[in-house]
């Protein structure tokens, strides 16, 4: 009885201990099922993101009634997912229980809608939200464009800030399956909170350059959206067998407007169509109105001209040219052998009989250029640098990819073309990037001969913006070598700049050998129009030893001459460190002068002032009282120079002080210089901008009772206007000795104060100081503490054989002109002739 008891006692304790087990199970973890990523859901049908999920802890309890879910997509309180916003949702569930949270994130994809049968545009009514027109690979927003898209009373809402480019922002939808050679309208309603013109487009957007392929070349569609609903519509022809394209609406700057707006559109809808009445007339390209050839350069008026027609499309073969010499006598060609002028009239018809016409002036010239080439390797003489390549090429990789191989075979460069691919005549490249510079104008030469006839562009173009500095295209090749040359001025900044050579989908590209050699780029020899235009002029020249790898800088410091010493590699002689005076002085016989200027360096040191005829002179040097002790401490130093009777050579004024420095690797040991004169008693000043801050070769002028004064500071003109007169009082200016007939650019960069009007012109003194600029002068706003960057294009019919000012305004220009005194900082100051 009692082991019967105690079996019994035992029993029941170990229950009691495993139940107590049981209820001691904690919660540690919580696991979700039922929570795949689903890729294929399909628009506007129902998904509830809670249908089949659970939650479960490692208790063994469903907590599936504790889930809720996070996301930025639209879900409901009971889980429905809004199923009109096409794209990837993504969905977080949370479970939380106590102090144990269980997450897990889901990735739902709704699909984009199908077009109805018999329309070629998903949702065009918008009966759908927004869905079809919400494409991420179509729609774009950048240069500071804004744009949000919405469904608003059966419509889609557009909400635009615009940007600096006309696509920018722009929406649209893509695959739309055009077939080629038919007509098709395009229609839409709209209206907008404030009158805004907009562009349209029908093409397709591509992932490289060119990005677009334009369907309706030549055909530009603007329509202006009024704030009342109206209907709108364009038709174009489909040209090209490719159903990849469609339609695009771009909302940002269109010409000078850059409006902000909210728009709607519905009813967007595509129809085949029948063309209208051409009574358009095919437009050219290729050509501008004055252009430019060397003497001895040969000269094709057709080469890279071409023309379309917006139905006809390409019209080129049936372009007709008259030349004209100089006396309108017709002539059959255009004779290079002499400077000339010629008159290129070019002519154009098409099938419905619409004709354009346009008229080129064409200047044969007898231009010098630098015997230097731009160019690295141009010849070829040397194996292409492996490391940082020189000339590098590129083809289309994509599609129909381009095939081809480079290399250097007996002295040339051949590029071996099997496939040109079809991107465009830019699907196959030969480049090489070029540093150039704004103002200048250069020649670009090259033989070329291609296995087969065939045709190629010829570009010098900015790598980023893709700004044009010059193109030809269309240059026929034979099989025997022929050399091209170009002359161009190039007239915007040129960072990452390409001399490129396009050999690829050109209209009558074929594999072919393209061989190429002797490829220069030139800058012509041309004397300067305004000088020290970056006012970096100082007079003055810091001279050191880099030929043996010493390194100094000459710059202005708070107002001083800073001669820079940074690494000095040999102290043996004084000539070795120098600053020279930069314009050689004409002085009398047996005469004093008095040579003051103030001077400290970063050591105690001892300068050589040294007057000397040079070399010419056997080194005849003036007398003086010997070397100056200076010290780290600003002071005023005086010597004098005495002359004798051999003065008819000029001299030369400068300091040495090579010996006073022993060769070190790197430091930064200077001297100071201020308030330099040389004179003779009673005489006049000798020496310009001895104080550091005059503004050379630019002349001040405070006339009319102005008040003012002109400084250089930092290496800018610095002009300072307490009082003003008349437009121009004050003004600053400068001379010319004339100007050949030509067309020009000038190109000011300033910055102001004070909120004001400024003006620049360009007047003939002789002609009672008559403006050569189109209405008289050219005014433009400056706004406050704002760089300012202005371009005047102006032409001069005749050549000028007068003196010619060129002033820069700061008085009261009068009328509705705002005019205030203020100080106004110009950093650059370019004159320049474009030949094109």
């Amino acid at each position: 009885m009692k082991k019967t008891f105690m079996l019994l006692v035992l029993t029941v304790l170990s229950v009691v201990a495993l139940v107590a087990c049981q209820e001691e199970a904690k919660l540690t973890k919580i696991t979700f099922t039922g929570v795949t990523d689903v890729t294929d859901i399909a628009y506007g049908t129902e998904f509830n993101v809670l249908t089949g999920v659970k939650a479960i802890g490692d208790d063994n309890k469903d907590y599936t009634d504790k889930i809720t879910v996070q996301s930025v997509a639209t879900i409901s309180e009971s889980g429905v997912l809004d199923t009109q916003a096409v794209g990837v949702a993504a969905v977080k569930y949370v479970v939380t229980v106590g102090n144990v949270t269980g997450e897990k994130w889901r990735y739902l994809t709704v699909l984009n809608p199908t077009a109805v049968e018999g329309e070629m545009l998903i949702n065009g009514d918008f009966s759908g939200g927004t869905g079809g027109w919400t494409d991420p690979n179509v729609n774009y927003i950048a240069d500071g464009a804004e744009m949000t898209i919405s469904a608003e009373d059966g419509a889609l809402k557009v909400e635009v800030v615009a940007g600096a480019n006309v696509y920018t922002p722009r929406f649209g939808q893509m695959n739309v399956p055009f077939e080629l050679n038919k007509t098709y309208q395009v229609s839409f309603r709209a209206k907008s909170s404030v009158e805004k013109t907009i562009n349209l487009q029908v093409g397709e957007l591509l992932t490289s350059s060119p990005w677009f392929t334009d369907f309706k070349p030549g055909q530009t569609e603007n329509r202006l959206i009024t704030t009342e609903w109206a209907t709108y519509s364009y038709k174009f022809t489909h040209k090209l067998d490719n159903k990849r394209g469609g339609i695009l609406f771009e909302l940002g700057k269109l010409g000078n407007d850059q409006i902000n707006a909210t728009m709607w559109f519905d009813d967007i809808e595509i129809t085949e169509s029948t063309p209208d009445a051409d009574t358009v007339a095919p437009t050219f390209s290729g050509l501008t109105a004055e252009r430019s050839v060397l003497i001895g350069a040969s000269f094709d008026p057709l080469a890279g001209v071409t023309a379309f027609d917006v139905v006809d499309g390409d019209v080129t073969d049936n372009i007709v040219v008259v030349i004209k010499d100089a006396s309108q006598a017709v002539v059959t060609a255009v004779d290079t052998s002499v400077e000339g002028t010629f008159t290129l009239e070019y002519a154009i018809e098409d099938e419905a009989g619409n004709e354009a016409t346009f008229t080129v002036t064409l200047s044969v010239l007898g231009m010098l250029f630098s015997e230097t080439n731009v160019l690295k390797n141009g010849d070829f003489a040397a194996p292409i640098n492996e490391t940082t390549p020189e000339w590098t090429t590129w083809g289309q990789d994509w599609g129909n990819v381009a095939v081809f191989t480079g290399s250097i075979v007996d002295g040339a460069y051949q590029m071996d073309i099997t496939n040109p691919g079809d991107a465009g005549t830019w699907s196959v490249q030969f480049v090489q990037k070029v540093d150039l510079v704004e103002g200048v104008t250069y020649r670009a030469s090259f033989d070329v001969k291609s296995s087969v006839a065939r045709d190629i562009d010829f570009v010098v173009t900015q790598d980023v913006t893709y700004y044009e500095h010059f193109k030809q295209a269309g240059i026929q090749l034979t099989t025997e070598f022929q050399t091209f040359q170009y002359v161009f001025t190039v007239d915007k900044t040129t960072d990452n700049t390409k001399f490129e050579f396009d050999l690829g989908a050109t209209p009558n590209a074929a594999p072919s050998i393209i061989t190429f050699d002797n490829i220069k780029l030139q800058e012509a020899v041309l004397d300067p129009l305004l000088v020290n235009t970056e006012f970096d002029a100082l007079g003055w020249q810091g001279f050191y030893n880099d030929w043996e790898g010493s390194m100094a800088s000459l710059s202005v410091v708070n107002g001083e001459f800073k001669y820079s010493l940074t690494k000095y590699t040999n102290g043996s002689a004084g000539y070795l460190l120098q600053l020279i005076y930069g314009t050689k002085l004409v002085l009398e016989p047996n005469t004093t002068y008095t040579f003051t200027f103030d001077a400290y360096a970063s050591k105690d040191l001892t300068l050589n002032p040294f007057f000397t005829q040079g070399d010419a002179a056997g080194w005849n040097n003036i007398v003086t009282s010997g070397t100056v002790a200076i010290t780290t401490t600003k002071a005023t130093y005086t010597v004098t120079a005495t002359t004798g009777e051999g003065v008819a050579l000029p001299f030369e004024l400068k300091f040495e002080f090579g010996t006073q420095f022993a060769p070190f690797e790197s430091g930064d040991e200077y001297i100071m210089w201020d308030n330099l004169s040389f004179k003779k008693a009673e005489g006049p000043e000798l020496l310009m901008n001895g104080s550091a801050q005059e503004v050379l070769q630019w002349t001040y002028d405070n006339s009319g009772g102005a008040t003012g004064n002109m400084q250089l500071v930092d290496g800018k003109a610095v002009v300072t206007v307490e009082t003003l007169g008349a437009a121009y009082q004050p003004h600053m200016y400068q001379m010319l000795s004339g100007l050949k007939a030509g067309n020009y650019m000038l190109k000011v960069v300033v910055s102001s104060s004070v909120a004001r009007d400024l003006r620049v012109n360009f007047v003939v003194p002789a002609w009672g100081y008559s403006s050569i600029i189109p209405g008289g002068s050219h005014d433009f706003a400056v706004e406050v503490d704002t760089e300012k960057v202005v371009y005047v294009p102006f032409t001069v019919a005749n050549d000028i054989t007068d003196q010619v000012k060129f002033e820069f305004d700061f008085g009261t220009l009068g009328g509705e002109l705002i005019s205030l005194p203020g100080t106004f900082t110009i950093s650059e100051i370019l004159l320049y002739q474009v030949i094109a």
